[in-house]
């Protein structure tokens, strides 16, 4: 799917609400070092599919995976841009 001036608007204002230790390099690369993440049908939980993903400070174990609390992440895995 392609970015639309109206995601990339949304984008902005999720990265400036956001406190990430990582100084979300994903955008700033334009998603070059975006890890890989789908969500888990409708329940608006992110699925970490990074192998490094117990490692992340936005990753949270849960059972056998690890969810990802990343809310950039969650918005381009929902909208099929990332």
């Amino acid at each position: 799917m392609q970015v639309t001036s109206e995601h990339e608007e949304q984008i902005r204002r999720i990265i400036g609400e956001m406190k990430c230790p990582r100084e979300t390099p994903c955008y700033t690369c334009g998603f070059e070092t975006l890890g890989r993440a789908r969500p888990i049908g409708d329940t608006g939980v992110i699925d970490c599919l990074e192998e490094r993903g117990s490692c992340c400070p936005q990753g949270l174990p849960f059972g056998d995976g690890i969810l990802c609390m990343c809310p950039l992440r969650k918005y381009l895995a929902e909208h099929g841009l990332a």
